[in-house]
């Protein structure tokens, strides 16, 4: 977000602590420091940061091999985050393909499925879901805690006021994925064995 008055507060502390006695300078600049900078700065929507996980997801990961056509974001059910995902259709992901964003259900195919997001309304669907997927190279991404051990491959979580995630490395290896070593530097967790 941008601030607005932020120029001009500069401005005009500039002026006044140039034309100011050395104790006026002080007491200006010390009452200034006391205006906390998150007072400017709008909190960020938990949704538009997984979306934002999302997407830096699939750019950071290698497929074996892509559609020549769009890279499809695939989510199971509706979702919270699904708004701000289309916000992001039609933005280059890999190899320049634009990412379509798409609505599933249990029984759809998946197969034309790069990235599948199964949030924590969908938990249930999850095991029938991943049986579903016959090894196709589908990045696994959910929010619902736990399912990395039952074989998602990122399980975004919160950690104190931050999102975290943590990644299961055999499952994705299993599919012929692979993480870049800057996302596994970002990880909280990565799991190495099944």
């Amino acid at each position: 977000m941008k601030r607005p008055f932020a120029p001009l507060l500069v401005a005009l502390l500039c002026g006044w602590l140039c034309a100011a006695t050395p104790f006026a300078r002080a007491q200006l600049v010390a009452s200034a420091a006391q205006i906390p900078a998150a007072a400017e700065r709008a909190p960020v929507d938990e949704r538009a940061m997984k979306a934002a996980y999302l997407y830096n997801f699939a750019v950071f990961t290698q497929w074996p091999k892509l559609s020549s056509t769009a890279f499809q974001f695939c989510v199971l059910g509706v979702s919270a985050v699904d708004e701000e995902l289309r916000r992001l259709q039609g933005r280059p992901v890999q190899n320049g393909l634009p990412l379509v964003v798409r609505n599933v259900v249990p029984g759809d195919d998946l197969e034309p499925c790069q990235l599948l997001y199964v949030d924590e309304s969908q938990r249930r669907q999850f095991a029938a879901t991943l049986g579903r997927l016959n090894g196709y190279p589908v990045l696994t991404v959910t929010d619902a805690e736990g399912l990395a051990e039952q074989g998602a491959m990122i399980e975004v979580r919160r950690q104190g006021s931050r999102l975290a995630f943590d990644v299961n490395l055999p499952a994705a290896r299993r599919v012929k994925l692979d993480f870049s070593a800057r996302l596994l530097k970002l990880a909280s967790y990565v799991a190495t064995k099944p």
